[in-house]
């Protein structure tokens, strides 16, 4: 899967932000969906492959995530793994990326989203997750591109 947005803001200025963006104030829930309610156990600052950090859901479920590239203002990219909510049972592990490039003085995002499937949920992760997976990601990059853009304070 993957959602795309513009903003009008630097190349550099947009990674920056949406690099280390907290997660809470992007990813609300959305019907099964939950909401990321924060995370913990990072491993220092997140500007390096092989950062990791633990995030909470609002249904008490968590993640693993591990940034697994970082190029640093045009790419990064991430695993989610060790799933304690309902997708342990349908995907092995989550990658997503995010690439930012630098038109007219706008930034163009593109956000990509791979699940990999567990044996023969394939089918259902296509016909349910996905779905609302690309409505919940489109608000996530929707609020991340409004931060992006807000003024400094």
């Amino acid at each position: 899967m993957t959602v795309q947005a513009e903003v009008r803001a630097s190349l550099e200025h947009t990674f920056q932000t949406i690099v280390p963006i907290d997660l809470a104030s992007i990813f609300h829930g959305l019907g099964p969906l939950p909401a990321v309610v924060a995370t913990r156990e990072q491993t220092g600052a997140w500007d390096h492959a092989g950062a990791t950090r633990v995030v909470e859901m609002a249904d008490g479920s968590q993640a693993r995530e591990e940034l697994t590239a970082y190029a640093a203002p045009t790419h990064f990219a991430y695993r989610l793994t060790d799933f304690t909510g309902p997708l342990r049972h349908l995907a092995r592990h989550v990658d997503g990326a995010w690439w930012f490039s630098c038109a007219n003085g706008r930034t163009h995002i593109r956000w990509a989203y791979v699940f990999e499937p567990r044996w023969g949920r394939a089918g259902l992760i296509r016909l349910a997750v996905a779905p609302l997976w690309r409505a919940y990601a489109t608000r996530a990059l929707a609020l991340a591109a409004r931060a992006a853009e807000a003024p400094a304070i």
